[in-house]
């Protein structure tokens, strides 16, 4: 109970102090939960858009991928034949089916040429306006194309380029390209992924996209009640042979995910990359902190020690504020993330992907992992200096406190830094010289955690000399008051540069 009362003493004590290291465990803790919300809400939301677009069963080409997507060699898509919907229609269980033409392989262009793709990098879709795309989409102004002369907008991308009914626009296929009048505006009734996309009636989008009549990209299947899709799937599978891909809205929405999933992979590596850093400068700023405190305390711990107090209690002491340091910084970190994560959202939707804040989903490890990191992470940095302060003998009270032990940078300490330094310069030239993001990513991981280290090693040898060239160029403007902060700076060579480096 004594070392707990003398941790929270010493804690609300040095709390200016202790703000900065806490600000560097929130930081960390806040990248690596806005990281894991943010992923999280990304496959939350792609799983209802799947799960909303996926027809029942669906039946494609086997030159198509499991998304549908693929094109053959001449940039068309693969077709199968108009009778296939037929079939299927004859297949036991089926309520509904009805045949699709899709393209991700155009360019649509407005009345001035320019390009109505979207900015971040998503998909142009063009395809016929079907029962199945009715499901997800809203006609909010005008009419669905009815002949060759019409196209239907989603909102978001008229919205984005000031386009109306009745103003003409271009599509460009491999067939050629076609020009068209916008006939109506359709909403997204689920989250638009980022994609343009535009509707042509059945005929018309067979012509443009695809050069044939009576083909399909896909047929959409409805099961009858009481029909499960795996059973559908076996009943269409059957009528057709094993000429056609069949997948169920399960399987359909997986392979969907799965393309999401390896985007967001990336994406959730890359910022936890940033975590990564963040948490290497927390643990530099924590040990300096822990060993500022425990030298200026000095004096404290001795009489402590001489009053009967033994090392282990020192040293739990020492970790017991670093316990508390860690949970404050870790649940402002966890509450920081959420924020971090809606703030992606908002630049996403700038984008042109509209992720609602509805979906936001917070898994209960998310809270859980950070809080484990924050606090692990923040007790293990503390416990060099916590150890320092068990050694403290109970003579050190009669000592001055403060005062430095080892001013010297060390010749050893300096050619580890220069090593580690170079090792991560090269290593960041490797990862600029590579042909591929692959191969570069690990030089660039390599080269980054070398250098910050390489520069936390080094950074008392370089201390002396850059305080010496601000105090000849800076300080000596203030006089004696920028007099005694160089020679303060330059009294602990070893804590003037841990601090800068970190």
């Amino acid at each position: 109970m004594t070392v707990m009362k003398t941790s929270m003493r010493n804690f609300v004590a040095h709390k200016g102090r202790m703000a900065l290291s806490a600000v560097a465990v929130l930081l960390s803790v806040a990248f690596v939960c806005g990281t894991l919300v943010f992923t999280d809400t990304m496959n939350t939301t792609f799983d209802k858009l799947f799960a909303a677009t996926s027809s029942d069963v669906t039946v494609s080409p086997k030159g198509a991928s499991d998304t549908g997507e693929t094109t053959s060699g001449n940039g068309k898509p693969p077709v199968m034949p108009g009778d296939v919907v037929g079939k299927v229609r004859q297949a036991q269980g089926v309520k509904l089916a009805e045949g699709a033409v899709f393209s991700t392989s155009v360019t649509v262009v407005d009345a001035d040429k320019d390009s109505l793709s979207p900015s971040g990098g998503g998909p142009t879709i063009v395809g016929n306006w079907n029962a199945n795309e009715a499901r997800t989409m809203k006609i909010t102004e005008g009419a669905a194309p009815r002949n060759s002369g019409q196209i239907m907008v989603d909102a978001d991308t008229a919205d984005k380029h000031g386009l109306k009914v009745g103003d003409e626009i271009g599509v460009i296929s491999a067939v050629g390209t076609h020009t068209a009048k916008i006939s109506g505006v359709t909403a997204f009734q689920v989250t638009n992924p980022g994609a343009a996309v535009f509707y042509l009636d059945t005929k018309a989008a067979q012509d443009i996209l695809v050069g044939e009549s009576d083909v399909f990209t896909n047929v959409n299947v409805t099961a009858a009640a009481g029909v499960s899709d795996d059973r559908l799937k076996q009943n269409v599978t059957a009528a057709l042979g094993g000429d056609y891909k069949v997948q169920t809205a399960k399987e359909t929405a997986d392979a969907g995910q799965k393309d999401v999933g390896e985007f967001l992979n990336v994406m959730k590596y890359a910022m936890l990359g940033f975590a990564g850093i963040a948490f290497l400068v927390g643990i530099f700023l924590i040990i300096n902190t822990f060993s500022m405190l425990v030298a200026q305390r000095t004096r404290e711990i001795g009489l402590m020690r001489a009053i009967g107090s033994s090392r282990k209690q020192v040293n739990r002491s020492v970790l017991v504020e670093a316990l508390l340091l860690g949970v404050v910084g870790s649940v402002l970190g966890v509450a920081a993330g959420v924020g971090i994560a809606v703030g992606l959202m908002k630049l996403m939707g700038m984008t042109g992907m509209n992720l609602s804040t509805d979906d936001l989903t917070v898994a209960w490890t998310t809270p859980v992992i950070g809080l484990v990191l924050g606090v692990v992470v923040t007790v293990l940095a503390a416990y060099l200096p916590a150890r320092r302060a068990g050694k403290v003998s109970p003579m050190a009270a009669l000592r001055d406190a403060g005062a430095p032990t080892d001013t010297r940078a060390g010749v050893v300490r300096a050619v580890l830094g220069l090593l580690l330094t170079g090792g991560g310069m090269f290593g960041l030239y490797l990862a600029s010289a590579a042909d591929k993001a692959s191969e570069g990513s690990l030089w660039l991981g390599l080269g980054v955690v070398l250098s910050l280290i390489g520069f936390v090693v080094i950074g008392p040898l370089l201390a002396g000399g850059v305080v010496r060239v601000l105090g000849a160029v800076v300080l000596r403007a203030f006089g004696p008051v920028g007099r005694m902060a160089e020679r303060n700076a330059l009294r602990n060579p070893r804590r003037t540069g841990a601090t800068g480096a970190a």
